[in-house]
C-alpha cells in the first residue's frame, strides 16, 4: 500500500508541485482579470493573453470543462483540484 502512495507522489507533475506553493494572492489577481462567464478554454486563453505562468495554465488545463461564473468559482475548482 505505501509504495502505491510513494509511486503516486512520484509521478506528479511539476504543476502539482506549483498548485500546492501557489500565492493566494496569485489567484486573486488571475481571477480579477477573468471576463465572466468563462469556459475552461476561455479562461486559458484569457491567461494566456495576461502572461500567466506555466504553472497557472498547466492549473487551468486541470479544471473541469464547464462554465465558471465568478472568482468564486475559480477559488473553489483550484481548491477541488489541490485537494486531489
Amino acid at each position: 500500500m505505501r509504495g502505491m502512495k510513494e509511486s503516486a507522489t512520484g509521478g506528479m507533475s511539476k504543476a502539482a508541485g506549483a498548485l500546492q506553493g501557489l500565492d493566494p494572492r496569485l489567484i486573486e489577481q488571475i481571477s480579477s482579470r477573468i471576463k465572466f462567464p468563462a469556459s475552461k478554454d476561455s479562461l486559458i486563453a484569457q491567461a494566456k493573453d495576461s502572461g500567466a505562468s506555466q504553472g497557472i495554465l498547466d492549473m487551468l488545463n486541470q479544471f473541469e470543462d464547464k462554465q465558471y461564473n465568478s472568482p468564486d468559482d475559480i477559488k473553489s475548482e483550484i481548491q477541488r483540484i489541490q485537494g486531489k
